[in-house]
């Protein structure tokens, strides 16, 4: 199973919600949708992807660390 941080957690409800895929956040952001499954698992920190994550999925205001 996978591990996601709780910022991954959050928007991988919200993708299957609204039926988006990895691919279509990955596209969005301009990176792999392996970088983003890193931002999601926290293998990499996504200091500047993590707030594009956010608006495109509607995500409430968080604060990135």
């Amino acid at each position: 199973m996978t591990h996601y941080t709780e910022f991954g957690a959050e928007a991988r409800k919200i993708m299957f919600q609204r039926n988006i895929k990895m691919i279509d956040v990955a596209k969005e952001i301009g990176v792999s949708v392996s970088y983003v499954s890193d931002i999601f698992k926290g293998a990499r920190s996504g200091e500047k992807q993590k707030p594009l994550i956010a608006k495109m999925l509607g995500m409430e205001s968080e604060v990135f660390k």
